[in-house]
């Protein structure tokens, strides 16, 4: 408790370090069926945990506070974006990793000695950001393709109009989940992969 009031008084209640074990997180215990921390951010204040589905944010008001508010982004409904990384000054305590997600403005103030190393994480969310582009734009040109079909549909003999209808509304459901599955897993760790391993060899 007095470490955390110090963290309070001190300014530094806010500052993250890279989470080790996840199963500390308190997000672990909001995680749905299927869902793991891919990797994840952690203060006295404050946890961002990615999972392979959704952002999970733990938000107190304070470090010696017990009411936390939890909030869950998806990825597949909530794209991201406007992705910055700010560095250290010379003054400077932590860096900054900066983006939307959906309608969240989120700020991960991150210890200054992890500079180097959360560079890939930045990069991470570079890369997962323009995968969700990539399937939205995917998404786009499947809904546009099935509008273009149903201008020239013609009720064939034998099929009444509820049922050409509901044929589609499958097409379309199949199409949607196939450019838009809930599960990000393998883009994230390919993207770990290639992006925080070249920040543990610096």
């Amino acid at each position: 408790m007095f470490k955390s009031l110090t963290k309070d008084l001190t300014g530094s209640a806010d500052i993250c370090k890279t989470a080790k074990d996840f199963s500390k997180l308190q997000a672990a215990s909001y995680l749905l069926p299927g869902e793991d921390i891919l990797f994840a951010f952690e203060s006295a204040k404050e946890e961002f945990a990615f999972t392979n589905e959704a952002l999970i944010l733990t938000m107190g008001e304070s470090a010696t506070t017990t009411r936390k508010l939890v909030q869950r982004a998806t990825y597949r409904d909530c794209p991201i974006s406007s992705v910055f990384f700010e560095t250290t000054g010379r003054v400077d305590r932590d860096c900054e990793i900066k983006f939307h997600i959906g309608e969240l403005d989120v700020s991960i103030d991150i210890a200054r000695k992890e500079e180097e190393f959360v560079k890939g994480f930045y990069k991470t969310l570079l890369l997962l950001a323009r995968e969700q582009k990539s399937r939205s734009r995917s998404w786009g040109q499947a809904e546009k393709g099935l509008d273009e079909a149903a201008d020239s549909l013609k009720i064939s003999a034998g099929h009444d109009l509820v049922s050409q209808a509901t044929s589609a509304a499958a097409w379309l459901e199949n199409a949607f989940n196939q450019r838009n599955p809930r599960c990000y897993r393998e883009v994230i760790t390919s993207a770990m992969a290639q992006t925080v391993a070249e920040g543990k060899t610096k």
